[in-house]
């Protein structure tokens, strides 16, 4: 017992000492709508998004992560490359704040401060909050989900960059702002209905399908800044 209880301090003392290295720094890139409106590519960058990032390193493997990333939310039928869309010519524009949270997995063991770890592919997976207007409600916070890969690299001493792209599924269909019609045939193609005699200012379907909810994707580079005591962590955790 008393063995077992030495080696779990041991254990958890290496990881505490590896994970004593932060980093600090920036996203800088763009951002793409997926969804009734504009292009249906799913990673095609039209808005700029700026934002932050803190890392914790819990070992050559494992990071857990935080962002704040804001960007102006798009989507212009005239630019999707989709003939109805192209004819029917919506367009809308959204600001979009988020915070999100979640850990890194790394292929290869990476460090900053450690010689021969210098660069890795990975993946990322987060949980998030974002804040965008809708038509009925105004401004509200949305649970999604992001997920994604990027490729990391050391720049200089305790420098570090990246190149990732994720991508964040919304459980609703309001971000481009335009109401939902359920209105289409067998195909998913929609049906316009003639507008209501009752209403002077109804209008026919403007939406392809409200059963697909909005995704949105952020692409671009993250620049880090190291610090903190140096790990000491050998082992492949």
């Amino acid at each position: 017992m008393k063995k077992h209880l030495i080696a779990i301090v041991f254990l958890l003392s290496s990881i505490y000492s590896f994970a004593q290295i932060n980093e600090l720094g920036v996203f800088l890139g763009g951002s793409n709508y997926i969804g009734d409106i504009g292009s249906t590519r799913y990673i095609w960058p039209n808005s700029f998004a700026v934002g932050g990032i803190y890392k914790w390193n819990m070992s050559p493997h494992f990071t857990i992560r935080g962002t704040y990333t804001y960007s102006k939310i798009t989507g212009d039928d005239t630019k999707s490359g989709n003939s109805f869309r192209e004819a029917r010519g919506l367009s809308f524009s959204n600001s979009l704040h988020e915070l999100a949270g979640g850990i890194e997995y790394h292929f290869f063991k990476y460090s900053l401060s450690k010689i021969g770890y210098t660069q890795t592919p990975y993946i990322i997976v987060e949980a998030a909050v974002a804040n965008y207007a809708t038509r009925d409600d105004g401004r509200i916070f949305n649970f999604t989900v992001p997920f994604g890969f990027g490729y990391k690299t050391k720049l200089a001493h305790n420098i570090g960059i990246a190149f990732e792209t994720s991508f964040r599924y919304t459980f609703r269909d309001d971000i481009d702002g335009y109401p939902t019609y359920t209105n289409v045939d067998g195909d998913g193609n929609p049906v316009d209905p003639p507008p209501n005699p009752d209403d002077p200012n109804s209008v026919g379907n403007i939406q392809i399908n409200s059963n697909n909810n909005d995704w949105y994707v952020f692409t671009g580079i993250t620049i880090v800044f190291g610090f903190g005591r140096e790990g000491c962590y050998t082992g492949t955790f």
